[in-house]
């Protein structure tokens, strides 16, 4: 039940930043050779992933990346980093899109709180319409780690 409050909350949350981020124009570079099945691939309008559970320790909770149809070509993403205490706590979000080889990175930016129970970072950004886009974060909490990815959405 907490986990989905959670994900309704950071859906909310990348919504309304859309509103009031700034918007910014990006270009994909070179493909990374990551396969991914299609299967993953859907045309929803919010995608939330959750980190890998095997990998969590004491200090990390949980993690989630985020990415949604912000309309008129432009894309919600980002991620959140959960920490069971307090410590350093980062997230780092990567943008992709798909190519007819795998996985290319758009952008990605990162965001370190010292002290702290949580991180997270969310960004709106104007996207070329007729391909699929995933966001894939990197968790940090202490000395934990682990990672999470959403499903391809297309745009």
């Amino acid at each position: 039940m907490k986990k989905r409050f959670l994900a309704l909350i950071c859906a909310i949350l990348f919504s309304v930043t859309s509103v009031f981020a700034g918007n910014i124009s990006v270009e994909a570079a070179e493909p990374q050779g990551e396969d991914v099945p299609f299967s993953y691939l859907l045309t929803e309008d919010a995608i939330i992933g959750y980190a890998e559970s095997m990998t969590r320790g004491v200090y990390l909770l949980d993690g989630y990346s985020v990415i949604n149809n912000a309309g008129s070509g432009k894309i919600g993403c980002g991620g959140v980093t959960d920490a069971a205490k307090r410590c350093t706590v980062m997230v780092n979000a990567i943008v992709e899109r798909q190519t007819s080889t795998g996985w290319a990175r758009v952008t990605s930016w990162t965001k370190t709180n010292t002290n702290a129970l949580t991180a997270s970072i969310s960004k709106t950004l104007s996207v070329t319409s007729g391909y699929y886009y995933r966001v894939r974060s990197i968790h940090g909490a202490g000395s934990d780690s682990s990672s999470s990815w959403t499903s391809g959405l297309w745009m």
